[in-house]
């Protein structure tokens, strides 16, 4: 399995790595700084396509440095979250702004750790 990608039916989950970090664009320069993972969730369209859903896609709080196994096992986690509404056609805005929370404590935890700060 890529680490990377998640599908499930018609509904994809996958990481991005777009040189986010904590205070917008990554510097590498600030020590304090740190890169992070984006998900995005999109569906498959008629033609075989993945199409982003609207308001889908949200920088989180896990580290590129992310292991494959832990990314894999975020993107199970987020799966069981969206999966239901995504493939239903309902919106995924506020829910995938609440999962935008996640961090590498999620796995642990398995549950939305909002008060985790990197």
């Amino acid at each position: 399995m890529n680490p990377n990608v998640l599908n499930k039916d018609k509904i994809r989950v996958e990481w991005d790595e777009l040189g986010e970090g904590i205070c917008g664009d990554y510097n590498s320069d600030d020590p304090e700084d740190i890169e992070l993972l984006r998900f995005t969730v999109s569906r498959c369209m008629e033609d075989g396509t993945y199409e982003q859903i609207n308001d889908a896609s949200y920088c989180t709080q896990v580290p590129v440095s992310a292991t494959n196994a832990q990314r894999k096992n975020l993107l199970k986690w987020l799966m069981s979250e969206v999966y239901e509404d995504a493939s239903k056609g309902n919106s995924i805005k506020k829910l995938c702004e609440r999962l935008s929370w996640i961090s590498l404590d999620s796995i642990v935890n398995n549950c939305i750790d909002q008060t985790y700060v990197l």
